[in-house]
């Protein structure tokens, strides 16, 4: 259900599903001691997402994923837990690594096939 009812948008592009999707939350916090020797925490954020991921693609998509890459931010659209549908958040894209899969030069229909893998990492 989620793959079909859910896929993962970037901005108006519909996503295949990708090999590799592992989200981590962060909590953005300010920690000061008082002058007792406590600690006296503001909690700024609870949420905030981070995701490694890893597409097995064509140079097709490949070349959208690299498009994607040099952009500021772009929209993700992705299934919420908490909510039982879609959120959107807006990231950016990190640490964004291609290779080439092995004996793909052999395709002809194709110029390849290749293993794309990035961060998102939310503003």
């Amino acid at each position: 259900m989620l793959k079909k009812d859910y896929p993962i948008c970037f901005d108006d592009t519909t996503l295949f599903w990708p090999s590799k999707w592992q989200e981590s939350y962060e909590v953005v916090e300010t920690q000061n001691t008082t002058e007792a020797g406590t600690d006296q925490i503001i909690v700024t954020r609870y949420d905030k997402l981070s995701v490694s991921c890893e597409f097995q693609c064509s140079d097709l998509w490949a070349a959208v994923f690299a498009a994607f890459r040099d952009q500021d931010s772009i929209s993700v659209k992705l299934y919420d837990l908490k909510t039982k549908g879609y959120i959107t958040r807006t990231m950016r894209i990190r640490n964004f690594k291609i290779s080439l899969a092995e004996n793909s030069e052999k395709l002809s229909m194709l110029n390849g096939l290749y293993t794309v893998s990035f961060e998102l990492q939310e503003f």
